[in-house]
C-alpha cells in the first residue's frame, strides 16, 4: 500500500512539473532579474498557475549574481552576493561559441571568494559563454567582448 501512495505522488508531481514553463527577464545590461515558473495544473479541474520562486535564505539565485561591465573591453567581474553559509562551492567556466574551455574558476565561499574577475583581453572580439556552477544551479550568461 505504501508503494502504490509512492508511486501516486510521483506521477502527480512528474504531470505537473512537465506542464510547466520557465521564462528569464533581463535587464539593459543583460544580466537576469527574474525567473517566472508558470503553466497548466493537472488536477479535475484545470487550473492556470503562475509564480515568481522566491529563494530560500541559504540557497543563491540569478539576482544574487552580477557580471559588469558586459559588453566589455577585455576584463569584467563577477559578483555573488547574499552568501549565508560557509560551504557554497562551484565553478565558474567561461567558453567560446564553439564549447572551447577559455578560463575555469572555483568558487569556496569559506574562503571569502564572492568576487571573481576575468580577464580576455587577449581574446578577439565576440560573444562567450559564462556559465556558473553553485551546489546544484547552473547559470549562464552571454559576455560580449567588443
Amino acid at each position: 500500500m505504501k508503494n502504490i501512495l509512492i508511486f501516486i505522488l510521483l506521477l502527480l508531481f512528474a504531470v505537473c512539473v512537465s506542464a510547466q514553463n520557465v521564462t528569464y527577464t533581463y535587464d539593459n545590461a543583460g544580466n537576469r532579474t527574474a525567473r517566472t515558473v508558470s503553466g497548466t495544473l493537472k488536477s479535475s479541474q484545470a487550473v492556470e498557475a503562475q509564480q515568481t520562486v522566491t529563494a530560500l535564505p541559504n540557497l543563491i539565485t540569478e539576482k544574487d549574481i552580477t557580471v559588469y561591465p558586459n559588453p566589455t573591453q577585455g576584463h569584467f567581474t563577477v559578483d555573488i552576493s547574499n552568501v549565508h553559509h560557509d560551504n557554497l562551492k562551484g565553478e565558474a567556466i567561461l567558453f567560446d561559441m564553439n564549447g572551447r574551455l577559455i578560463e575555469k574558476k572555483s568558487i569556496h565561499s569559506h574562503s571569502g571568494q564572492k568576487r571573481m574577475e576575468f580577464h580576455i583581453n587577449h581574446k578577439s572580439p565576440g560573444t562567450y559563454l559564462l556559465r556558473l556552477h553553485i551546489e546544484e544551479n547552473t547559470f549562464t550568461w552571454k559576455i560580449i567582448k567588443k
